[in-house]
Protein backbone atom coordinates (compact mmCIF):
# COMPACT_ATOMS: atom_id res chain seq x y z
CA UNK A 1 0.00 0.00 0.00
CA UNK A 2 1.49 3.22 -1.06
CA UNK A 3 1.37 5.88 1.87
CA UNK A 4 0.84 9.52 0.56
CA UNK A 5 2.33 12.38 3.55
CA UNK A 6 0.20 15.12 4.25
CA UNK A 7 1.05 18.26 4.80
CA UNK A 8 1.71 18.93 8.96
CA UNK A 9 0.60 22.04 10.95
CA UNK A 10 2.52 22.85 13.85
CA UNK A 11 0.18 24.67 16.55
CA UNK A 12 0.76 27.95 15.73
CA UNK A 13 -0.55 27.32 12.43
CA UNK A 14 -3.51 25.70 13.64
CA UNK A 15 -4.24 29.10 16.14
CA UNK A 16 -3.25 31.11 12.98
CA UNK A 17 -5.93 29.29 10.81
CA UNK A 18 -8.40 29.68 13.80
CA UNK A 19 -7.94 33.22 14.21
CA UNK A 20 -8.13 34.16 10.24
CA UNK A 21 -11.68 32.18 10.73
CA UNK A 22 -12.66 34.43 14.00
CA UNK A 23 -11.10 37.88 12.34
CA UNK A 24 -13.92 37.16 9.10
CA UNK A 25 -16.26 36.89 11.58
CA UNK A 26 -16.24 39.87 13.35
CA UNK A 27 -18.04 42.42 12.79
CA UNK A 28 -14.96 45.33 12.10
CA UNK A 29 -17.81 48.12 11.80
CA UNK A 30 -17.80 48.52 15.73
CA UNK A 31 -14.90 46.73 17.01
CA UNK A 32 -11.53 45.83 15.69
CA UNK A 33 -10.04 44.93 18.67
CA UNK A 34 -8.54 41.68 19.49
CA UNK A 35 -8.37 39.76 23.01
CA UNK A 36 -4.77 39.59 24.56
CA UNK A 37 -2.54 37.21 24.01
CA UNK A 38 -3.11 35.54 27.49
CA UNK A 39 -7.06 35.68 26.86
CA UNK A 40 -6.31 33.59 23.17
CA UNK A 41 -3.79 31.38 24.58
CA UNK A 42 -6.55 30.30 27.74
CA UNK A 43 -9.21 30.21 26.29
CA UNK A 44 -7.84 27.60 23.17
CA UNK A 45 -5.47 25.65 26.16
CA UNK A 46 -2.22 26.33 24.03
CA UNK A 47 1.09 28.72 25.32
CA UNK A 48 1.11 32.61 24.96
CA UNK A 49 4.48 31.27 22.56
CA UNK A 50 2.36 29.87 20.31
CA UNK A 51 -0.47 32.74 20.32
CA UNK A 52 2.48 35.22 19.34
CA UNK A 53 3.58 33.22 16.80
CA UNK A 54 0.29 33.04 15.21
CA UNK A 55 -0.22 36.63 15.44
CA UNK A 56 3.10 37.55 13.83
CA UNK A 57 2.31 35.15 11.14
CA UNK A 58 -1.01 37.18 10.70
CA UNK A 59 0.75 40.83 11.08
CA UNK A 60 3.61 39.76 8.40
CA UNK A 61 0.54 39.26 6.01
CA UNK A 62 -1.01 42.50 6.70
CA UNK A 63 -4.57 40.74 8.21
CA UNK A 64 -3.49 42.43 12.20
CA UNK A 65 -1.21 44.99 13.48
CA UNK A 66 -0.46 46.17 16.90
CA UNK A 67 -0.33 49.50 18.62
CA UNK A 68 2.17 48.85 21.63
CA UNK A 69 0.51 49.68 24.95
CA UNK A 70 -3.21 49.32 23.57
CA UNK A 71 -3.32 45.84 21.87
CA UNK A 72 -3.87 43.99 18.72
CA UNK A 73 -6.00 45.03 16.05
CA UNK A 74 -7.68 43.69 12.56
CA UNK A 75 -6.81 45.23 9.47
CA UNK A 76 -9.99 46.48 7.40
CA UNK A 77 -8.31 46.58 4.26
CA UNK A 78 -6.56 43.44 4.50
CA UNK A 79 -10.04 41.76 4.43
CA UNK A 80 -11.02 43.39 1.90
CA UNK A 81 -8.89 41.84 -0.47
CA UNK A 82 -9.23 39.66 -2.80
CA UNK A 83 -5.91 38.10 -4.00
CA UNK A 84 -2.76 38.62 -1.70
CA UNK A 85 -0.13 37.28 -3.10
CA UNK A 86 1.21 36.94 -0.18
CA UNK A 87 -1.16 34.05 0.54
CA UNK A 88 0.22 31.74 -2.47
CA UNK A 89 -3.42 31.01 -3.44
CA UNK A 90 -4.04 27.98 -6.15
CA UNK A 91 -5.11 30.09 -9.67
CA UNK A 92 -8.77 27.60 -9.20
CA UNK A 93 -9.36 29.50 -5.53
CA UNK A 94 -7.83 32.66 -6.80
CA UNK A 95 -10.14 33.06 -9.52
CA UNK A 96 -13.34 32.15 -7.07
CA UNK A 97 -11.87 34.91 -4.52
CA UNK A 98 -12.01 37.21 -7.48
CA UNK A 99 -16.02 36.79 -8.07
CA UNK A 100 -15.71 34.55 -11.11
CA UNK A 101 -16.44 30.70 -12.27
CA UNK A 102 -13.14 28.96 -12.16
CA UNK A 103 -12.43 26.60 -14.66
CA UNK A 104 -8.81 24.63 -16.44
CA UNK A 105 -7.84 22.87 -19.20
CA UNK A 106 -4.84 21.32 -19.87
CA UNK A 107 -3.17 22.40 -23.55
CA UNK A 108 -0.05 20.79 -23.66
CA UNK A 109 2.28 17.90 -21.52
CA UNK A 110 5.45 17.02 -22.75
CA UNK A 111 8.77 15.63 -21.30
CA UNK A 112 12.33 17.03 -22.52
CA UNK A 113 15.75 18.35 -21.41
CA UNK A 114 15.61 20.96 -18.99
CA UNK A 115 18.23 23.17 -20.93
CA UNK A 116 20.51 25.66 -18.70
CA UNK A 117 17.86 27.98 -17.21
CA UNK A 118 15.30 25.44 -15.24
CA UNK A 119 18.61 23.26 -14.34
CA UNK A 120 19.83 26.45 -12.87
CA UNK A 121 16.35 27.17 -11.24
CA UNK A 122 15.54 23.45 -10.16
CA UNK A 123 19.47 22.86 -9.25
CA UNK A 124 20.09 19.82 -11.77
CA UNK A 125 22.07 19.24 -15.26
CA UNK A 126 20.93 20.56 -18.08
CA UNK A 127 20.32 17.57 -20.15
CA UNK A 128 18.17 15.91 -17.27
CA UNK A 129 14.52 15.22 -18.24
CA UNK A 130 11.80 17.58 -16.78
CA UNK A 131 7.67 17.48 -17.63
CA UNK A 132 6.42 20.60 -19.12
CA UNK A 133 2.94 20.58 -18.23
CA UNK A 134 0.84 23.55 -19.97
CA UNK A 135 -2.39 25.23 -17.87
CA UNK A 136 -4.71 27.40 -18.90
CA UNK A 137 -7.14 28.78 -16.51
CA UNK A 138 -10.69 30.73 -17.33
CA UNK A 139 -12.31 33.10 -15.08
CA UNK A 140 -16.04 32.43 -16.31
CA UNK A 141 -14.89 31.18 -19.84
CA UNK A 142 -12.26 33.98 -20.43
CA UNK A 143 -8.60 32.78 -20.64
CA UNK A 144 -7.40 34.94 -17.35
CA UNK A 145 -3.91 32.94 -16.59
CA UNK A 146 -1.42 30.85 -18.70
CA UNK A 147 1.07 28.70 -16.63
CA UNK A 148 4.05 26.27 -17.26
CA UNK A 149 4.94 24.21 -14.90
CA UNK A 150 8.06 22.77 -15.26
CA UNK A 151 9.71 19.69 -12.55
CA UNK A 152 11.85 16.59 -12.80
CA UNK A 153 10.48 13.93 -14.73
CA UNK A 154 12.48 11.54 -12.49
CA UNK A 155 11.42 12.62 -8.88
CA UNK A 156 7.90 11.15 -9.69
CA UNK A 157 9.28 7.66 -11.12
CA UNK A 158 9.57 8.91 -14.88
CA UNK A 159 5.79 8.27 -15.77
CA UNK A 160 2.65 10.23 -15.60
CA UNK A 161 -0.91 9.13 -17.00
CA UNK A 162 -2.45 11.62 -18.93
CA UNK A 163 -5.46 11.33 -15.71
CA UNK A 164 -2.37 12.67 -13.80
CA UNK A 165 -1.28 15.10 -15.47
CA UNK A 166 -4.71 17.08 -14.91
CA UNK A 167 -4.30 17.23 -11.47
CA UNK A 168 -3.11 19.98 -9.62
CA UNK A 169 0.84 20.28 -9.68
CA UNK A 170 0.58 20.73 -6.25
CA UNK A 171 -1.56 17.26 -5.92
CA UNK A 172 0.45 15.36 -8.08
CA UNK A 173 4.34 16.07 -6.28
CA UNK A 174 2.14 14.61 -3.36
CA UNK A 175 0.93 11.54 -4.62
CA UNK A 176 3.80 10.73 -6.85
CA UNK A 177 6.77 11.98 -4.82
CA UNK A 178 5.90 12.49 -1.52
CA UNK A 179 7.26 16.52 -2.26
CA UNK A 180 5.04 18.94 -0.39
CA UNK A 181 5.38 22.84 -1.68
CA UNK A 182 5.74 24.80 1.46
CA UNK A 183 7.16 27.66 0.46
CA UNK A 184 8.02 29.92 -2.73
CA UNK A 185 10.90 32.53 -4.07
CA UNK A 186 8.75 34.93 -6.83
CA UNK A 187 9.68 37.57 -9.46
CA UNK A 188 7.84 39.71 -11.29
CA UNK A 189 7.64 41.71 -14.30
CA UNK A 190 5.08 42.96 -17.06
CA UNK A 191 5.39 41.37 -21.02
CA UNK A 192 3.58 41.86 -23.94
CA UNK A 193 2.21 38.92 -26.49
CA UNK A 194 4.30 40.42 -29.02
CA UNK A 195 7.76 39.67 -26.83
CA UNK A 196 6.29 36.00 -25.93
CA UNK A 197 4.41 34.95 -28.43
CA UNK A 198 7.48 33.44 -30.28
CA UNK A 199 8.07 31.23 -27.18
CA UNK A 200 5.23 30.47 -25.79
CA UNK A 201 2.47 28.98 -28.21
CA UNK A 202 -0.22 28.90 -25.86
CA UNK A 203 -0.18 32.60 -25.23
CA UNK A 204 -2.08 33.35 -28.24
CA UNK A 205 -4.96 31.87 -26.37
CA UNK A 206 -5.31 34.69 -23.91
CA UNK A 207 -7.46 37.52 -25.10
CA UNK A 208 -4.91 40.54 -23.46
CA UNK A 209 -2.02 41.65 -25.02
CA UNK A 210 -0.20 42.91 -21.32
CA UNK A 211 0.47 40.17 -18.91
CA UNK A 212 1.77 40.47 -15.41
CA UNK A 213 4.22 37.64 -15.40
CA UNK A 214 5.37 35.93 -12.14
CA UNK A 215 8.07 33.22 -12.22
CA UNK A 216 8.02 30.61 -9.53
CA UNK A 217 10.66 28.68 -7.52
CA UNK A 218 8.52 26.40 -5.43
CA UNK A 219 10.23 24.32 -2.29
CA UNK A 220 9.50 21.28 -0.71
CA UNK A 221 9.22 20.38 2.73
CA UNK A 222 13.05 19.85 2.95
CA UNK A 223 13.90 23.31 1.18
CA UNK A 224 14.76 21.70 -2.18
CA UNK A 225 13.64 22.95 -5.60
CA UNK A 226 10.94 20.56 -7.16
CA UNK A 227 9.18 22.90 -9.29
CA UNK A 228 9.64 25.96 -11.21
CA UNK A 229 6.79 27.68 -13.02
CA UNK A 230 5.79 30.57 -15.37
CA UNK A 231 2.35 32.19 -15.00
CA UNK A 232 0.98 34.86 -17.16
CA UNK A 233 -2.10 36.82 -15.52
CA UNK A 234 -4.47 38.92 -17.53
CA UNK A 235 -5.13 41.41 -14.92
CA UNK A 236 -8.64 42.47 -16.40
CA UNK A 237 -9.73 39.13 -13.89
CA UNK A 238 -6.42 38.94 -11.50
CA UNK A 239 -5.50 41.90 -9.86
CA UNK A 240 -3.37 40.98 -7.12
CA UNK A 241 -3.48 43.29 -3.73
CA UNK A 242 -0.36 42.67 -0.61
CA UNK A 243 0.06 44.82 2.22
CA UNK A 244 3.57 45.51 3.39
CA UNK A 245 5.07 46.78 6.72
CA UNK A 246 7.30 49.98 6.37
CA UNK A 247 10.89 49.85 7.20
CA UNK A 248 11.99 53.65 6.34
CA UNK A 249 15.50 54.49 8.06
CA UNK A 250 15.01 58.28 8.82
CA UNK A 251 18.60 60.29 8.69
CA UNK A 252 19.34 62.91 11.04
CA UNK A 253 20.19 66.52 9.01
Amino acid sequence: MDFIPFKKKNLSDEVKSYLYEYIKKMDIKFNTKLPSEDSIAQSLGVSRVTVRKALTDLEQEGIIFRIHGKGTFVNPEALQMNVNIALGTEFEQMIIDSGYKANVEMVNFEVKPAGYKVADKLQIKDDDMIAVVEKIFYADEHPAIYCIDMFPIDIIGGQVTDQEAKLSIFDLLRKKAGKIVTWDKIELRVSTKEQISSKYDYINYMANDVFLVIETINYDQDNNPVLYDIEFHDTNYIRFNTIRQKNIKFKDY
